[in-house]
C-alpha cells in the first residue's frame, strides 16, 4: 500500500467504522497485477470496493475531482445544479466544500487521472501501465450509465481494454481482467476469475465486453461465486 496516503488511509478507517462490512467472496486470486472491474451503482460502487478489497488498488478516476478549481465548477454546474436540481447558492455553497476536501484525497488515494474525450487521454495509459510495472493493480468503473442501480447494467465503455495491447507489448503477458460483484442486500463482494484476452482483436474485446457485463450485473444461478454468497 506504498502508494496509499495518510489522508485515505485515516479516511477508509472511518468509512470500515461506520458502515456496515461488505464480506468478501472470491474464487481465486490473482497474485500478479490486475485490472479490477466494478459497476458505479451511484456512489455505491466506491463504498463497496476501496473500503473492503483484500489488495491495495489505483483507481480511475476523473481529472477534474483532482484540480480545485475543475472540481468546484464540476460539482456546482453538473452535479449539484443540473443532477439533483438544486439552487445555485446551495450549489455553490456545496461545490465549495466538496472541491476543498475532494482534491486532496484523490491525490492521497493514488488516482490515475481519467481524461475523457481529450487528447491527453494518453496520459491515463502511461500512468496506468506504470503502475502495472511497478506491480500495483488499478481498479475502474466502466459501466456508462454511472448513476444506474439497476440489476443488470447496459453499457461498458469499453477503452480500458487496449491496456491488455500496451502490457503485452512490455511484457509478453496478457493482464488479468478481473469483475467485481457488489450485492447491497447479502452484504458481500464478489471476486470472479481472472479473465485474458488471448489476441486482443476486436472481436474478442466485443465479448470480452458482453462477458463482463453479465459479471458486473451479478452472479448467474449455480454460479460458484453466487453459492458461496448464499
Amino acid at each position: 500500500m506504498a502508494f496509499y496516503g495518510k489522508l485515505f488511509l485515516f479516511c477508509r478507517a472511518v468509512v470500515r467504522l461506520v458502515l456496515p462490512r461488505y464480506q468478501v467472496i472470491h474464487s481465486e486470486r490473482a497474485e500478479e497485477p490486475a485490472v479490477y472491474l466494478c459497476r458505479h451503482s451511484d456512489l455505491q460502487g466506491i463504498f463497496m470496493t476501496l473500503p473492503w478489497l483484500p489488495v491495495p488498488v489505483r483507481l480511475w478516476g476523473l481529472h477534474v475531482f483532482g484540480e480545485p478549481k475543475a472540481c468546484y465548477e464540476h460539482f456546482r454546474d453538473v452535479t449539484f445544479t443540473r443532477r439533483y436540481g438544486w439552487p445555485r447558492w446551495k450549489a455553490t455553497v456545496l461545490a465549495k466544500l466538496a472541491s476543498w476536501g475532494l482534491p486532496p484525497l484523490y491525490k492521497s488515494a493514488g488516482v490515475i487521472p481519467v481524461y475523457r474525450g481529450s487528447g491527453q487521454a494518453i496520459k491515463t495509459f502511461r500512468m496506468s501501465l506504470d503502475a502495472l510495472m511497478r506491480g500495483e493493480s488499478l481498479l475502474i468503473f466502466p459501466d456508462k450509465d454511472y448513476t444506474s442501480t439497476d440489476s443488470e447494467v447496459s453499457e461498458l465503455y469499453e477503452g480500458f481494454l487496449r491496456l491488455d495491447r500496451f502490457y503485452y507489448r512490455r511484457t509478453g503477458e496478457h493482464i488479468p481482467f478481473i469483475a467485481l460483484y457488489g450485492d447491497r442486500v447479502r452484504r458481500t463482494l464478489t471476486i470472479h476469475p481472472p479473465l485474458r484476452l488471448k489476441t486482443g482483436s476486436e472481436a474478442e474485446m466485443a465479448e470480452m465486453i458482453q462477458t463482463l457485463r453479465k459479471l458486473l450485473s451479478g452472479p448467474a444461478p449455480g454460479d460458484l461465486a453466487g453459492q458461496l454468497a448464499e
